[in-house]
Parts: structure tokens; C-alpha cells; sequence
């Protein structure tokens, strides 16, 4: 394990988790903070390398941001979504920002970035319709790829397993870093996962994770998507570390879809969200990941073998 990462655990350790995590009070407390304003950071918005557009999608902030080097490939519009985490409470960060413009980048395909409704005040069901409509949008233009990151990676997996549900053809693939997986943590294996966990804390994250659900079940697949259709997926690339308590739910997913679906990167030492840290650890992985998504949604495709959904 690397000195940095040794560093962004300790911090997590002694100030952030206290704050957040720790306890179904912590928890609440910070629930109730005022959010941020959110959208793409000044820098990237005035960056002659990238174009950005926004749009209003039932009624939420939607950014697409493009590589100045993105080709216009009249037969192929495929493009990619994606989904910031947060654990439901917290608005996107710089450092997702800096994924969606490497993916645009590598990809030269535009992406698109909802920015869905925050807990309390807002929930899943309206997370679930808003994907829905992007997806759909995107998808009227060609194929789409999925990726997001911790309660983000959790919200892509559902809302594929919705569009699936209501009979659409699927995305091209997904890319999920440290999905949140079960809203209510139920894996007894997380216990023991839990202790050596420096960032995340049940007892908050159950909290938080009870009102973003509102009425809805733990079970439902709209907030638990292990819960849901596993055997119709769209391959899946995952990264985990074995310090982050999803891991006892990712390697539960890894072992229900088969080897054979799924590309399973769990980093020893590493914590959660490891991809998106300013680690050594990340390097390689986003490299890994970057090049997947690239190499899935540039594939030669037939005109009668696009995923387009209805």
C-alpha cells in the first residue's frame, strides 16, 4: 500500500467518517447540510479542450462534455453516461469531473453527466425516471455504455435492470467502481470488512441510505440491485478494493453473474472509490478502465447488431 493511500485512509479514519458514517446521528446531521451547487467545476467549463452542454431533463441539470478531438462518426453516435456517487447526500466532485473528461477523451465519444436529486429531498424513484429518460435520449442516437462510482455504480446497475425490466435493449456494458449494492448492508461478511474500512461506517451509511429509499423496500432493486435480474446483464468491468465494506456485496455479484460476464478487479490494501484517489493504486486502474470502455464502445458494430433502446 502506497503512502498516499496510507494518508487518504487516515484522514478518513480520524475526520471524515466521524462526521459522516460513524453513526445513525452523524449521519443525519449531515443530511441536513445545505447541498452544493454542484455542475462542472470553472476551469472545465472556460478548458478549450473540452465542449460542454447543458440541458434540463425532467427537471434536473444534465451536462454532456466533449473531447475537442471527438470525432463525428455518422454511423456510430454511441456515447456514455455517467453516474457520480456520493452515498445519495453528496453533490459531484471535482474528481469525478476528471473521470467523465478521461473517458471523453479516450472514448472520443460525448458524455453525459445527470446530475440527479439529493437526499432528503429527493429519492429514488425520481433518480430511476431521470436515468431512464437520459438513457433513452442517448440511446435514440446510438449505443450507450454505463459507468458510475459508489452509490453511482449502484444507481447505473438499477436503472439498467429497470430499462431491461421494461423491455429495451440494454446498454453496451457497464463500468461500476465500488458499487453500492444493498442499501441495508445485510452481507454478515461486512462486519469483518467493516473493521479494516478506514472511510465508510454502517450504522450512517444504513441511514442515509433508509431515506434516500423513502417508501421503497430495502429488497427493491431500485435501491438494492443485487437484488435484481442478474442473468440479462450487459457485461460488466468492476473495481473494488478489500478495504471498502461493498466488497463483501461486489464479490456476492462477482460469483451470481459468472466469470464469464464479468471483469473482476478487487486491488489488495486499496479503499473505496480507489480508481478516483489521487493514489499510485489508481493509476493502473483507470487505465484498465478507460481502455475498456474504449475498446467497447469504438467495437465494429453491423447496423442489425446495434443496441438501441425502444
Amino acid at each position: 500500500m502506497s503512502w498516499q493511500m496510507h494518508a487518504i485512509a487516515t484522514y478518513g479514519r480520524l475526520v471524515r467518517r466521524p462526521r459522516t458514517y460513524a453513526t445513525p446521528q452523524s449521519a443525519r446531521a449531515y443530511l441536513k447540510r445545505p447541498k452544493s451547487a454542484g455542475g462542472p467545476p470553472s476551469q472545465l467549463a472556460k478548458s478549450a479542450r473540452y465542449q460542454l452542454t447543458h440541458d434540463t431533463v425532467n427537471g434536473f441539470d444534465c451536462y454532456t462534455v466533449r473531447s475537442s478531438s471527438c470525432e463525428t462518426i455518422a454511423a456510430d453516435r454511441s456515447s456514455v453516461v455517467y453516474i457520480h456517487g456520493g452515498a445519495y447526500v453528496n453533490q459531484i466532485e471535482r474528481a469525478h469531473w476528471k473521470l467523465v473528461c478521461a473517458i471523453a477523451d479516450a472514448t472520443r465519444r460525448p458524455v453525459h453527466v445527470p446530475l440527479y436529486g439529493l437526499a432528503p429531498q429527493h429519492c429514488a424513484e425520481e433518480a430511476i425516471a431521470l436515468l431512464g429518460t437520459v438513457m433513452g435520449r442517448a440511446a435514440q442516437q446510438g449505443p450507450i455504455y454505463i459507468a458510475g462510482d459508489s452509490s453511482g455504480a449502484g444507481l447505473a446497475l438499477a436503472a439498467t435492470q429497470t430499462v431491461i425490466v421494461d423491455g429495451a435493449t440494454p446498454p453496451l456494458g457497464l463500468t461500476l467502481i465500488s458499487p453500492w449494492l444493498d442499501i441495508a448492508l445485510t452481507n454478515p461478511a461486512i462486519a469483518t470488512i467493516a473493521k479494516r474500512d478506514p472511510w465508510l461506517a454502517v450504522p450512517g451509511l444504513r441511514e442515509c441510505g433508509r431515506v434516500w429509499a423513502r417508501h421503497l423496500p430495502p429488497e427493491d432493486n431500485r435501491v438494492s440491485p443485487i437484488y435484481g435480474e442478474l442473468h440479462n446483464l450487459p457485461p460488466i468491468d468492476l473495481y473494488v478494493g478489500d478495504r471498502d465494506i461493498f466488497v463483501a456485496d461486489c464479490r456476492q455479484l462477482r460469483d451470481s453473474i459468472g466469470k464469464d460476464r464479468i471483469t473482476y478487479h478487487e486491488h489488495p490494501g486499496a479503499i473505496h472509490v480507489y480508481p478516483l484517489l489521487p493514489v499510485p493504486e489508481a493509476k493502473p486502474a483507470r487505465h484498465a478502465l478507460l481502455s475498456h470502455i474504449h475498446t467497447t464502445v469504438n467495437a465494429p458494430r453491423h447496423d442489425d447488431d446495434r443496441h438501441h433502446l425502444q
